[in-house]
Order: structure tokens, then sequence, then C-alpha cells
């Protein structure tokens, strides 16, 4: 969590508490100097003690010390609540000779009221802290799920070279063309948060054309776009999908990228060669990708047949 985000939490909870210990302060209907004056006072103490058990708390709890912590948080407060109690009967007078202050609340019921600050400071810090750690974890994995996918289509073109170049087909020069700017594409886009869903159509068509050189001249492959609105989108959501249906049926591909209303929907269909073959680690991939990058917004359905290998992918933007 950033600095600005976590001071943000922190200055809210504090105007919070000001204006209800103000409130409960009050001894009447309308707040008087004196109230603001000696909420003031009141609250500071009370946020020496949480910083000084945030200090301590971070510390013991990252080495997983919890009962060394949690005698100190008891010590603190106690420590604390002896030093308001002070404060307030023996040293305000001469600090503030103008006002008249009292010493409202029994030791006891000051422990009452360092208590919940110090346990409800203590569960924003570990909620804040949750929260980050969470955030981190999200963004190593989507890392490594990306750095996972990116080696398969280098994998693939190569085998696309390797069988021009045996085959000496004049049509070498022309693939290596077309995998350097999809390489280019997966390097330099792969990393970004958002693309345009117009590049990810353009590098499908690339990519259909880098493989029309491997596969049977006889092999059937449709794509149709309609693109009606001009959106930003993950980068590499559908090649995994495109690769997977070439690399497991050739006969017949087809396949639809459509986008209106802020909602992407991807339909491909192939023609299996190997019914019984396991599902590669780019669809899982994919898979883990969607649920980090659109939790709740997003739908990916699997069909299988006999003969046939369908996957709907649809995501609100």
């Amino acid at each position: 969590m950033s600095r600005r985000v976590t001071a943000i939490v922190w200055i809210t909870f504090w105007t919070v508490a000001y204006f209800v210990l103000l409130s409960i302060f009050s001894s009447s209907g309308e707040w008087q100097r004196i109230d603001y004056i000696y909420t003031v006072i009141f609250m500071t103490t009370l946020m020496a003690a949480v910083v000084v058990n945030e200090y301590f708390r971070r510390r013991y709890f990252a080495s997983g010390r919890y009962l060394a912590w949690l005698a100190i948080a008891v010590a603190d407060g106690v420590a604390f609540a002896a030093v308001n109690d002070f404060l307030f009967d023996k040293v305000i007078d001469y600090i503030l000779p103008g006002y008249y202050f009292i010493a409202y609340y029994s030791h006891f019921d000051l422990l009452k009221f360092f208590g919940a600050f110090l346990g409800l400071s203590t569960l924003i810090g570990l909620s804040m802290e949750s929260f980050q750690l969470q955030k981190e974890k999200s963004t190593a994995e989507f890392k490594a799920l990306a750095n996972q996918v990116n080696p398969h289509f280098l994998f693939n073109g190569l085998t696309v070279l390797y069988t021009l170049s045996f085959n000496n087909n004049n049509e070498t020069s022309s693939a290596i063309i077309k995998l350097s700017d999809i390489l280019r594409y997966v390097i330099y886009k792969s990393p970004d948060n958002r693309v345009s869903l117009a590049s990810e159509a353009s590098i499908l068509r690339d990519y259909i054309d880098l493989q029309r050189y491997r596969v049977h001249p006889d092999t059937k492959i449709e794509y149709v776009e309609n693109l009606h609105d001009d959106v930003t989108i993950a980068p590499m959501l559908f090649l995994p999908l495109l690769e997977n249906a070439f690399k497991h049926g050739e006969a017949v591909i087809t396949m639809e990228l459509r986008c209106e209303k802020n909602v992407v929907n991807f339909n491909i269909t192939n023609k299996r060669t190997n019914v019984r073959s396991a599902p590669g680690i780019g669809l899982s991939n994919l898979k883990e990708r969607l649920k980090l990058l659109y939790p709740g917004r997003h739908s990916f359905r699997i069909v299988e047949t006999e003969n046939k290998f369908s996957v709907n992918m649809r995501i609100s933007l």
C-alpha cells in the first residue's frame, strides 16, 4: 500500500476518533473551547501510545514474536494511561492555568480507552499490511504467469522456421519477419497493463499467417473480427487459445473476436486431432490471469466433444 493511501487511512481514523471523543467529553449539548482543548490533549496521549505500539508491532510481527509484542502492547497501554492520568490530575493546571481541568475518568476507565484504541489501530495496521501482501502476491503471480506464456510462442515459431528451412522453402525469410513482429509484440507489450484491442487482433492475424507456413494447405482457417469499440485490454489473452487450436487440431479452425458496449467475446473452435491430449500450461495460466485481472467480470467456458474443442471467453471491461 502506498504511503499516500496509508496516510489517508490514518488521517481518517484520527479525524473520526477526535470527533467521537469530543462528543464523549462534551459536558453540554454544545461544544465549548475547553472541550476542543481537552480532546486534543487527551488524544495526544492516545496517539503516542498507538505510535509506540505500531513500531513494536511491525518489528515483532515480522519475526513471529507475537507474545512478546502482546506484552509490550499491554505495558504500552498501562504506561500511557498512567501518563494521561498524571497529566490531567497534576500537570495540566500549570500548563494551561486559564482553564479548569479535572480528571474525568478513573485509571481503570482510562485503561479501557487505551485498550480500545490500541486494539483498533492494530486491526487497521494488520488489515493494510494484509492488503499489501495480497497485492504483492497477485503482482508476483501475474508476472510469473506472463513469463511462462512468452516462451511458448518462441518455441512454436522456431518450429515453423525449422520446417520451412528443412524443406528449403522460399518463404523462410518472410516467416522470419512474421516471427520477429510477433516476438517484438510479446517482449514489449506483455509487461504492459493494457494494450489496444486492435493491436491484439493484429497479432492474431500475424500468428495465423505464420502458422499457415506450417499447416497443411487444405487446413481451413476462419477468423472474423467485429470491433465496434475502441477499448484497451490486458495483453496476451487470445494468443494462448489460438496456439492451443493449432497445436491440437489443424483440420478446421474457426474463431471470432467481437467487442460491443465494452464487452469482449472471443470464440474459437478446432477439430480435434488428439482427443485425449491434456490441456497445455497456456490454458491453465490464462485461467489464472483472468482471475487476477478481471475478477467477477469474465467467463471462460470450454466445450469438448469427441471431434471438437471449443472455448468461449467473455470479458466485461
